[in-house]
């Protein structure tokens, strides 16, 4: 997603909160930018952001003992 269309969507979301369903690839002046971009309300995320985000989405994995 262009970076132009995320700043789009960032003053249309507004202040809103958002689950972050999808993620896109940034890109700005034709350039990946390493950064992700949620679909829905245009937020940035870093690399390691996105990754804690998906982590903590995930449910926990029964213990052996269980």
């Amino acid at each position: 997603m262009k970076r132009k269309r995320a700043l789009q969507l960032q003053e249309e979301w507004s202040d809103k909160p958002c689950p972050h369903p999808a993620f896109a690839k940034e890109y700005d002046l034709g350039k990946r930018t390493g950064n992700f971009v949620c679909t829905q309300c245009g937020s940035t995320l870093t690399f390691r952001e996105k990754g804690q985000l998906m982590a903590s989405r995930r449910s926990p994995e029964p213990s052996p003992d269980e």
